[in-house]
Parts: C-alpha cells; sequence; structure tokens
C-alpha cells in the first residue's frame, strides 16, 4: 500500500468515525438502547485507535 493509499484510507475511515459519532448521539437522543450506542463508541474507539497508530507509520 502506497502512502496516497493510505492517506485515502485513512480519510475514509476518518468519515467513518465522524458518522458513528453521530449515529451514537442520535442514538442516545432517541433513548436507543445502551448496547448499541456503547458498541458504536467501541467501534469509532477502535478505528481512532488504528488511524493513530498509522499515522505513526508515515
Amino acid at each position: 500500500m502506497n502512502a496516497t493509499s493510505l492517506i485515502l484510507a485513512m480519510t475514509a475511515a476518518r468519515r467513518f468515525i465522524d458518522t458513528a459519532e453521530a449515529v451514537r448521539q442520535k442514538a442516545k437522543d432517541d433513548k436507543m438502547v445502551f448496547k448499541e450506542t456503547a458498541a458504536c463508541r467501541q467501534a469509532s474507539m477502535d478505528l481512532s485507535r488504528t488511524l493513530s497508530e498509522l499515522r505513526g507509520i508515515l
């Protein structure tokens, strides 16, 4: 994977994180089941951690 592909992947992942956070907030506002919002938060944190590690590689 070259640097350009990696940057594009990181950008797409960041968009996913932003969307996941918006969904989590809406779920919280709508009093959605806690485990669904917790799963969304965990996925977002895992992806953020992975992106942070990838930035270290660049």
